[in-house]
């Protein structure tokens, strides 16, 4: 890590929003600010990390958790921007944060937030790396000290407690907050929920720690988020330097016009497997003349005759594998030939807008960690399957699905009731299922996984590490100079950028000695459980269109009150 004179740190950038709300009284000259208030400093650190993480979905995590198909071929797993963003504008200006205000009783509710979201950072840094500087990484020596991964977790959580007892619900707040509106009991909540998150987890490497912490909140359930208006976001405004970054990247400028992120085929295909409502909030149907046409075979309510027609579908999702391996020895038609880019289904207009709240966490994580704790033996008040169910609904209703009958449906459908399993669909190439198992802990897991959509998907890679929950396809296109392999499965971590190998070399040959000696993303990081490797070379597969069928019911008579032209083939007998 380069020596930096962290003071100096705090001028770049405060004040950058300025349309916004409470934001124009933020937007002063840095230049002429003496002594930054806590407000200016903690403000720009709310954008620079979101930033960063909205920055890190586009490239990488989406593709990572399979929740969305971006146009890169490859899984890329390093980032010199992140590195120096995290440690340069975040966590050096919030150690000067609390340099400056720290023994100032009258700031210590301020300083304690500084703290919260200075482990958060740490714990997304973590989870990309493993062993990072945390200990010593403000010092300005020539060698700074990478703290091991067990370490980093372990203190993490001591942390957490600290600044969550230390904050006083009447005493000094953050005004013009633009996370939690300066509402210190939110805070409180926040840290103890990003606890809860970090020990489960960590319960496999840190089990000591992560249990105590873990028994201890799902004791105090009052303490974590308790409803979705407890729910943590950051939103963006209009303006070029105040939108959202997915906005500025795929909306204003793009690099092809008008390519979105699409649908990704495997989520897709879960949703489809159990007729999730969901499909229709989180995913917008394409403009009608660019829909996909499928043939289907559907029945009536009128006859016994089977009818073969022909129509466009709502939805459908791309594949990040745009061709099966020969070695699968698949042959006929493939689903998705001739399906144009606009015929995937986009992200909801909402998501991609200069105003969108990026969603930090929120209590339907809450319910599904409590449900794993509960399943794990840690007991709260509730059964884990009522915390199970508990998250549904607050996802749905997060997502405007006010339907109960709708909700309700899906809730008692086989594989997503509790005790009940189901197989799923195969994908699209036949190489894998979407399932929901007869284990209620990984109905509880992939059930988070859904939920992490769209803001989370680091969080769901690190789900997917922590517990291979999903059985996730391949990528059949990934070569780069550290996957040259031409198919793999998703990273299992990144590499340290060039900057952490030139400046500081002592501290990343210790860091890279401690995890095996190698520097590549296919070194297992201490809380994961080491993936079974499935020989993808030694599989059969066929291609299958399932998903994309029967998306109006499997009568005729659906299509004819969902108001869809259609042409009949042929008709026969059952």
């Amino acid at each position: 890590m380069k020596k930096i004179t962290y003071s100096l740190i705090i001028l770049v950038g405060i004040g950058l929003f300025s349309c916004t709300k409470d934001w124009d009284k933020l937007n002063k000259n840095p230049n002429q600010l003496e002594k930054p208030s806590p407000e200016q400093i903690m403000n720009f650190v709310f954008k620079s990390t979101i930033d960063q993480m909205a920055q890190n979905n586009m490239s990488f995590f989406w593709a990572y958790a399979h929740h969305l198909t971006v146009t890169a071929s490859r899984y890329n797993t390093q980032s010199e921007q992140n590195w120096r963003n995290m440690y340069i504008n975040v966590l050096g200006n919030l150690n000067q944060m609390q340099i400056l205000y720290a023994k100032d009783p009258n700031y210590n509710n301020r300083v304690q937030i500084a703290k919260i979201w200075e482990c958060y950072v740490y714990a997304y840094l973590v989870g990309l790396y493993g062993p990072i500087p945390l200990s010593e990484a403000m010092s300005t020596s020539q060698s700074i000290k990478y703290d091991s991964e067990n370490e980093v977790y372990r203190e993490l959580l001591i942390r957490l407690k600290a600044a969550g007892e230390a904050i006083t619900p009447n005493g000094d707040k953050l005004t013009q907050d633009v996370v939690l509106n300066g509402n210190n009991a939110r805070w409180k909540k926040f840290a103890n929920s990003l606890r809860l998150r970090i020990a489960l987890r960590c319960i496999r490497n840190q089990p000591d720690e992560a249990i105590t912490a873990i028994q201890e909140l799902m004791g105090n359930e009052t303490e974590l988020l308790t409803s979705n208006s407890d729910n943590v976001k950051m939103s963006y405004g209009a303006g070029d330097v105040n939108e959202s970054p997915y906005y500025t990247r795929l909306v204003r400028n793009p690099v092809v016009d008008g390519l979105k992120p699409k649908l990704s085929n495997y989520l897709f295909t879960y949703f489809r497997s159990f007729e999730d409502p969901r499909l229709n909030a989180y995913f917008e149907s394409p403009a009608y003349e660019f829909r996909p046409n499928v043939i289907d075979t559907l029945s009536s309510t009128q006859d016994d005759t089977l009818r073969v027609v022909s129509y466009r579908i709502p939805h459908l999702g791309q594949n990040k594998t745009t061709a099966p391996l020969p070695a699968w020895g698949i042959t006929g038609s493939n689903p998705l030939s001739g399906v144009l880019v606009t015929g995937y289904s986009d992200p909801k207009p909402f998501i991609l807008a200069d105003n969108y709240a990026f969603k930090i966490m929120d209590y339907a994580e809450i319910c599904f960690l409590k449900a794993e704790a509960s399943e794990l033996g840690y007991i709260g008040n509730r059964s884990s399957e009522q915390y199970y169910y508990e998250g549904i609904e607050a996802n749905m209703n997060a997502w405007s699905i006010y339907d109960t009958q709708a909700v309700s449906s899906y809730k008692s459908r086989n594989g997503v009731k509790w005790g009940t399993s189901n197989a799923g669909m195969f994908d699209v190439f036949g190489v894998v299922r979407t399932g929901m198992p007869a284990e209620d802990i990984t109905k509880a897991r992939i059930q988070q996984w859904i939920n992490y959509y769209p803001d989370g998907a680091f969080d769901a890679w690190c789900l997917q590490r922590a517990t291979q929950s999903l059985n996730l396809p391949p990528l059949t296109n990934s070569g780069n100079q550290f996957l040259s392999s031409d198919v793999t499965d998703i990273p299992d971590r990144w590499e340290y950028p060039l900057s952490a190998k030139s400046y500081n070399p002592l501290g990343y040959t210790n860091a890279v000695a401690s995890i095996g000696g190698i520097d590549y993303p296919n070194v297992i990081l201490n809380f994961a459980v080491p993936p079974q490797r499935i020989n993808w070379k030694n599989i059969s597969g066929f291609y299958n269109p399932s998903a994309s069928l029967k998306q109006y019911g499997t009568t005729i008579q659906g299509l004819i009150a969902a108001g869809i032209p259609y042409t009949v083939q042929s008709k026969f007998k059952r």
